[in-house]
């Protein structure tokens, strides 16, 4: 009878999965703040649910219409079609992401205080569909209109919980990018190669080109 009981015990610790007391839910948020190897310590075994997290969120990129730029001669371009008005170039200060907000909110720049960081669709509406010479003299994939040449990283306000995953044509070729990591971190874009990637916002600096609504 003994040697029954034993059998079944050691049949019944096997068929439950090493991960079962680590649900989907868990592991999912887990992964927004660590990486796999790490998960997979936490909860050995999960393998198969790192798979189904990468399911859970698939929230894509909203498109703006096609903007309008117009040089107002203040260091400022205004999107008539979106009635946004941004900074003719981007700022070369370099903020965490929280600082960025902040520094935004409480700076002047061409007679106005009303400044933000842009969103992800917003920033991208500034892309050009080809590298082209812009109002700095130098090639960039940017609007001509604006001023800009070199390799800076610039914040969006959009993080991975609200656009989890792009579809881009990155030299030529089509690349779809995703991003798990809620909202740990946030998408940016690299104008001098014409890309859309994002970041972790805990300890990452990058720059800011501001933006800010218009009636």
């Amino acid at each position: 009878m003994r040697i029954v009981l034993l059998t079944l015990i050691v049949l019944l610790s096997q068929a439950v999965p090493s991960f079962a007391k680590c649900k989907l839910k868990d592991i999912c948020t887990m992964m927004q703040k660590m990486d796999h190897f790490s998960v997979l310590n936490a909860c050995p075994g999960s393998a198969p649910l790192l798979k189904q997290c990468k399911k859970v969120n698939e929230v894509g990129l909203p498109q703006l219409p096609t903007p309008e730029f117009v040089d107002n001669g203040d260091g400022t371009i205004t999107d008539k079609v979106n009635k946004l008005r941004w900074l003719k170039k981007g700022l070369d200060k370099r903020l965490k992401l929280k600082d960025a907000y902040g520094y935004a909110s409480s700076e002047s720049f061409a007679g106005s205080s009303d400044w933000r960081l842009p969103t992800l669709p917003e920033l991208r509406s500034l892309l050009s569909p080809e590298k082209v010479v812009n109002a700095s003299g130098k090639r960039s994939w940017i609007n001509p209109i604006f001023d800009h040449y070199r390799a800076h990283y610039y914040w969006t306000s959009t993080t991975c919980d609200q656009v989890s995953y792009i579809e881009e044509i990155y030299q030529g070729k089509h690349q779809r990018k995703t991003c798990q990591k809620g909202d740990s971190a946030a998408w940016l874009v690299l104008f001098k190669v014409g890309s859309t990637l994002w970041f972790l916002t805990k300890d990452a600096k990058h720059r800011m080109w501001l933006v800010q609504n218009i009636q």
